[in-house]
């Protein structure tokens, strides 16, 4: 009898308890429901149900960080829609996944009438030198943007490392502030090596050829303490860039990889703050900037990486200063997205399934992705689900990182790839 009972009590307890779980996911499947709408870009404006949900944040907001899956045809329209919003409210800076060196190379070919023609000679003479925004829709988002900013102008500014074959870019810049004898010699030397290095890159298609990294760190160093006696401070500062790319890459390389993502981490949060300080005080006003990234730099919090972001630092710093920041994630769901084919290669389309593939980044997105607004994008408004948000229950933790560390999440259900420039 006693047996029956405990087998009875065991039974009630665990009835009750699946259905607390089954209430507590209805709870939170209804509030994301009556939380979600569909969006769209129509004539490069948002539109749709939920695009003045958004329309009226981005009007609050001091900064923007627009968190993304890359090689996605749609999400630069996006962004370029963004832009459209955020110009009259005046935003004219953006932080973009480039190196500071060649982000001003970029605004300047954004800001052209034959800038697309620049950008491919630009390609072609230094391959691998910029990250993204060497695809022709992204590269049109730039020129919409700085479109949008008429009469002024979009400033960029690049926050990431440079990218893994900007070696060449970076010694012919060294080269044109006229560094003394030895060290031009010694730069000359590593550029003719940089060539010798991408043709073998070429060939067997690994990053891990490139001069940025097989570059022999005795060398480097006589190049660095050359540069120092008979070079000019930029030189210096051109040279420290790429070794420190070359660290960051080499950490990641060699599987080393926390280091690698805290060290790019901390970089870009540099390079941010110190042109958002120096325009700041030129002009006595806070910028406001609108950050294009991928989606795990543009974290509130600690990031799936367990890194803190550049994302965290925007965050705070409108916090400190009694300001607002919104951030945005995007990705598109199942179809094709562009990859990395290897040095030399064309870029390849291939297929994308966040909520069908095992090993997709985003599986804890599912009660999204099932409640996406057929045959549309759909916008998740997360802020709503943040009050009282233990009344859902255990979540998934990255779901819940998600939900404090985005304020909303836009869905495109048919990514299509991006198209590089050749």
């Amino acid at each position: 009898m006693k047996t029956y009972r405990a087998a009875a009590t065991a039974f009630a307890v665990c009835l009750m308890f699946t259905i607390c779980a089954r209430a507590q996911i209805a709870a939170f499947t209804e509030t994301l429901k009556n939380n979600r709408g569909a969006i769209r870009v129509q004539d490069g404006k948002l539109a749709g149900p939920s695009a003045e949900i958004l329309r009226i944040a981005l009007a609050e907001a001091q900064f923007v960080a627009l968190g993304e899956d890359h090689g996605i045809r749609q999400i630069p329209e996006f962004a370029a829609a963004l832009c459209a919003e955020l110009a009259p409210h005046g935003f004219h800076h953006m932080g973009l996944e480039i190196g500071s060196y060649v982000a001003p190379e970029l605004e300047k070919m954004a800001r052209s009438a034959d800038g697309a023609k620049q950008l491919a000679e630009f390609e072609k003479k230094y391959p691998e030198t910029i990250a993204f925004y060497n695809w022709w829709e992204e590269f049109a988002m730039l020129q919409k943007c700085e479109s949008a900013a008429s009469p002024g102008h979009m400033t960029i500014w690049g926050l990431d490392q440079e990218f893994m074959g900007a070696t060449a870019f970076l010694a012919d810049r060294i080269l044109a502030t006229n560094p003394g004898p030895e060290a031009k010699s010694a730069v000359e030397t590593l550029l003719k090596e940089t060539t010798e290095a991408r043709v073998a890159a070429a060939k067997s298609g690994s990053p891990g050829d490139l001069f940025m990294m097989t570059a022999k760190q005795e060398e480097l160093d006589h190049v660095r303490d050359l540069l120092k006696k008979q070079g000019k401070p930029e030189a210096q500062k051109l040279f420290d860039a790429f070794l420190v790319s070359r660290e960051i890459y080499q950490k990641n390389m060699s599987g080393d990889y926390y280091a690698s993502n805290r060290q790019r981490a901390l970089l870009m949060k540099k390079n941010f703050s110190e042109p958002f300080a120096a325009s700041s005080q030129s002009d006595g006003v806070l910028p406001k900037v609108f950050f294009k990234f991928g989606g795990y730099h543009m974290f509130r919090g600690i990031n799936p990486l367990h890194s803190s972001e550049l994302g965290n630092l925007i965050g705070e710093a409108a916090e400190a200063n009694q300001l607002k920041s919104v951030h945005i994630l995007i990705v598109g769901v199942k179809g094709e997205q562009l990859h990395f084919a290897g040095i030399g290669k064309s870029m390849e389309a291939g297929p994308l399934d966040l909520a069908g593939d095992k090993d997709s980044p985003f599986l804890f997105f599912k009660p999204l992705f099932d409640a996406q607004i057929e045959n549309s994008w759909t916008l998740y408004d997360l802020r709503a689900l943040r009050d009282g948000f233990s009344k859902y229950g255990k979540m998934d933790p990255e779901l819940e990182r998600a939900i404090f560390g985005y304020d909303f999440v836009v869905l495109i259900p048919d990514p299509k790839p991006s198209h590089a420039i050749q």
